[in-house]
């Protein structure tokens, strides 16, 4: 009967270390990474040509670090940098460039280890779909 209660035991102890170790990154950590933009579309770009698209595609690389600092290349010469906050929640992602007063507030649609979905919360929300870069 002891050994049955410590197999038992044992077998608790295990899964639980294994529920513990495979628990999920939040939402604030997967998000910390740099990504490459793989497609854009939504109401904002309808101005846009396909070749304006293309540009851009792969070409954008949008890093967000820890410490709440965003740098976006790929879009003239020099990167453009500010910072940003995600809600508590983790459905919305606010960006706001370094001099500017205004924050611009994204909802994320998807996110992932390996892929990030955001439309910007304006009625002619841009939708952009960004992979990440391999570390």
């Amino acid at each position: 009967m002891k050994l049955v209660k410590n197999l038992l035991a044992a077998g608790l102890l295990l899964t639980a270390f294994v529920l513990v170790s495979c628990k999920g990154k939040s939402a604030k950590d997967m998000i910390v990474n740099k990504w490459s933009l793989t497609d854009m579309g939504g109401e904002g770009t309808k101005g846009m040509t396909d070749e304006d698209k293309k540009t851009m595609v792969g070409k954008v690389i949008m890093e967000l670090t820890k410490d709440g600092k965003v740098s976006i290349s790929g879009m003239g010469s020099e990167a453009k940098t500010g910072t940003y906050t995600m809600s508590e929640d983790g459905k919305t992602l606010n960006l706001k460039q370094e001099g500017s007063a205004k924050e611009d507030a994204h909802e994320i649609n998807e996110l992932s280890d390996t892929k990030l979905v955001i439309t910007e919360k304006k009625t002619d929300g841009m939708k952009l779909s960004f992979s990440a870069e391999k570390k």
